[in-house]
């Protein structure tokens, strides 16, 4: 009885560890061009866009800065397609470099240029070491700029040296796509993230500037997700470098579709304990989360962007600096052109989303969308959010004691509202199972399950447990009924065949689990029921 009310508990906490609140979106004038593969950053606290390729995935050699409510276009030397942008330290000054040689995306190009922000004036002036595209770069306290990252290959650590000319430093271990730059000390840096096959995927390896190679398990089975347009990794930054602490936050995502927050100090990588798990669906269908944190230092919150199908965007907010790290998910309603691109941190702590694409590379949009994540509504709503949570789950421990000390004295209590939200919750899981029929997918995991639902894969198991079965008990269930219908239909059908259309494995495991559940084989069952019929 005891263990039944704690598995209860499990998912009275996990339901509510998770608020959804509503956040207000605004649209701000479209840029002039329409672009994806752009950079966006302030140059002295002026928004500013580079580059990029336009409809019909067409490089576009112009910029756009955002003065007196107006988008004014000014051109550039080059597009730098899938480029990288470093705001220098004196704020005026942005070094670009990289980026495709060709329109729809093909080749590396050598190219560099200086925007200079107080004459809105791009200058080219000289050539990277390699030729790149998706490469990363990050301003060292002596200037210089070190850059990492390629397309395809052919990737080392390269240094600009704050004037004119770039020279090789050391070759990298892996190759990687706009990987994450991140600073462990005034002069060294970490370099990490996935590579390109035809897919990004995983890659273990963390290269080492001042330093030899090494490996991070976690990262085996965790891909950061990556800056697919703009170069900002101090967006990941969360220490205090006069403290000498380079702390970072990256958002992370594994292949079963799971999202988590890895924290990393030095060359310590682990995964930060959030008080629920990330949603990955919502009401409304999947959540897609395909842009990097934002981490916002003078809140020590972190926002993870993401979008479904119908428009609307998601932002998840993580109070890193608690532990566990309170998560709190905010909705829009659907947007219009609310674009796949990287989100920057405004001064004001809101989140600004310029361009990208929807559908696909050739029709990018031109779309500026404001989400107003630094408001003092949506920060007084978190932090209450907050308290009444514990105070919410501290209710419910007091209460599952009191009921369980009267039960020691009252067996017979009539069922409580905890089995009510346990039978409630299993309702919503029965609810997806038939009718996104999950159990004929033959590779279902526990997790899809819980990213259906929108809870945690733990407080699915102890649902499907405190209602008197397991997971794999209860998809073979559905399986079962599934094929029974298949064999009413259609009596003449081949075994092999309705094993593997009604989501088992292979014949055997079918056949084992059909016998066990009625007593009888598949082809006896199907006489037994022509002969009542």
């Amino acid at each position: 009885m005891l263990k039944k009310y704690i598995i209860i508990l499990v998912l009275l906490v996990s339901a509510t560890m998770l608020k959804a609140q509503n956040l207000n979106a605004e649209r701000l004038p479209d840029m002039n061009v329409p672009r994806a593969g752009h950079n966006v950053f302030y140059a002295d606290g002026e928004l500013t866009v580079v580059g990029g390729h336009t409809s019909g995935f067409v490089l576009t050699p112009t910029a756009e800065y955002f003065s007196d409510g107006v988008w004014h276009v000014v051109p550039t030397v080059y597009s730098h397609d899938n480029g990288m942008a470093v705001v220098l330290n004196d704020g005026k000054q942005v070094l670009l470099a990289g980026g495709h040689e060709k329109n729809l995306g093909f080749g590396q190009s050598f190219e560099l240029e200086i925007y200079d922000r107080e004459r809105h004036s791009f200058e080219g002036f000289g050539t990277l070491e390699r030729n790149r595209a998706f490469a990363q770069g990050i301003e060292l306290d002596n200037g210089n700029v070190l850059i990492c990252g390629n397309h395809k290959g052919n990737d080392c650590f390269e240094m600009f040296d704050g004037q004119r000319a770039c020279h090789h430093v050391k070759d990298v271990a892996v190759w990687r796509s706009s990987p994450y730059l991140l600073p462990i000390s005034n002069d060294d840096v970490l370099a990490f993230g996935t590579v390109w096959r035809g897919r990004f995927e995983p890659c273990d390896t963390v290269d080492h500037l001042n330093g030899e190679p090494f490996c991070v398990p976690l990262l085996k089975d965790w891909i950061p997700m990556i800056y697919n347009q703009n170069s900002h990794a101090n967006q990941s930054f969360i220490g205090d470098k006069e403290a000498g602490d380079y702390s970072y936050i990256i958002a992370a995502q594994n292949l079963d579709g799971e999202i988590a927050f890895i924290h990393i100090q030095d060359t310590v990588f682990s995964i930060l304990p959030t008080s629920s798990s990330v949603p990955t669906s919502s009401e409304w269908g999947k959540i897609h989360y395909n842009r990097v944190a934002v981490a916002d230092r003078n809140t020590h919150k972190a926002h993870l962007v993401g979008n479904d199908a119908d428009g609307r965007a998601y932002v998840v907010m993580v109070e890193y600096d608690k532990n566990p790290a309170p998560l709190t998910l905010y909705y829009t309603e659907p947007l219009q052109d609310f674009g796949d691109a990287t989100p920057l941190l405004t001064p004001d702590g809101n989140l600004i989303v310029i361009g990208g694409i929807i559908d696909d590379n050739f029709t990018p949009v031109t779309s500026v969308w404001l989400l107003h994540t630094g408001t003092e509504k949506a920060l007084s709503e978190t932090h209450t959010y907050s308290a009444w949570l514990w105070i919410l789950c501290s209710l419910v421990l007091i209460a599952i004691v009191l009921v369980i000390a009267k039960r020691i004295h009252k067996p017979t209590q009539p069922t409580s509202q905890l089995d009510a939200a346990s039978k409630e919750m299993m309702a919503r899981i029965k609810n997806i199972m038939e009718t996104q029929q999950l159990h004929l997918n033959p590779d279902l995991k526990i997790s899809d399950v819980a990213e259906a639902v929108g809870i945690n894969k733990n407080a699915v198991s102890a649902c499907i447990n405190a209602n008197g079965s397991t997971f794999s008990q209860l998809v073979n269930d559905y399986r079962l009924e599934y094929a029974k219908k298949l064999l009413r239909q259609s009596p003449d059908m081949k075994i092999a065949t309705v094993a593997l259309e009604s989501g088992f494995a292979n014949e055997r495991s079918f056949f084992r689990a059909f016998k066990a559940a009625t007593g009888t084989t598949p082809k006896d069952w199907v006489k037994q029921n022509q002969t009542k019929s």
